[in-house]
C-alpha cells in the first residue's frame, strides 16, 4: 500500500518540492522526507480537511525545514526592514501575458533565479496562500520583512521576464 500510496503522490508533492528546492536532486529527497514524514505521523491526521492538502502542507513543512537546515538564512534582509505600501505599487505585478507564453519549466527557471528567502516567501504565499503573518510565523521573521521579501521577488520576477521577453524579440528580430 505505501508503494502505491507512494507513485500516486509522488508528482503532486514533487511539485511542490521543486519550486524550493535549489535544484531538482534536493527536490527529490526532499520529496522521500517528505513522504517519511507522512507515514511517521499519519495518526496525527485528524480526518479534517482534504487528505491531499494535509500531506501538501506537511511537504511545505518539510520543505522549510530543509530550507532552514541548509542555512538558507544568508539572503535574509535586517529584520527591521520596513515595508513600504508605495514599492510595492511602483514594482507592480508580473505581466500575465508574458508568463502564459512561458512553459512550466520557463517559470521554474525563473523562480530559481530569485535568492533562497524570496523564493520561500513568493511560494508560501502566492502557491500556498499562506498570509504574511502565518509566513512571519513559519519562518521566523517579521512581517514587514516577509512583505518586503514578497515584494523583492516580484520585481526581481518581473525584471528577469522583462529582460528574457526582451532578448526572444532580438533574437526574432
Amino acid at each position: 500500500m505505501q508503494r502505491e500510496f507512494y507513485y500516486f503522490y509522488f508528482p503532486v508533492l514533487m511539485c511542490i518540492t521543486i519550486r524550493y528546492a535549489a535544484n531538482r536532486e534536493d527536490a527529490e529527497l526532499w520529496v522521500h522526507d517528505a513522504f517519511l514524514k507522512i507515514f511517521n505521523s499519519l495518526e496525527k491526521y485528524s480526518n479534517l480537511g482534504s487528505f491531499e492538502g494535509w500531506i501538501k502542507k506537511v511537504t511545505v513543512r518539510v520543505c522549510l525545514d530543509n530550507l532552514r537546515k541548509d542555512n538558507a538564512q544568508k539572503n535574509e534582509v535586517v529584520m527591521n526592514t520596513v515595508y513600504n505600501e508605495n514599492l510595492a505599487d511602483s514594482a507592480g505585478y508580473i505581466c500575465n501575458d508574458m508568463l502564459e507564453k512561458m512553459d512550466a519549466e520557463g517559470v521554474l527557471a525563473l523562480l530559481n533565479t530569485l535568492p533562497e528567502r524570496q523564493k520561500t516567501v513568493f511560494n508560501l504565499n502566492v502557491f500556498e496562500g499562506y498570509n504574511h503573518k502565518e509566513i512571519a510565523s513559519l519562518l521566523n521573521i517579521t512581517e514587514n520583512n516577509s512583505y518586503w521579501l514578497l515584494h523583492q521577488a516580484r520585481k526581481n520576477l518581473k525584471e528577469n521576464i522583462t529582460r528574457s521577453y526582451k532578448k526572444k524579440e532580438v533574437s526574432h528580430e
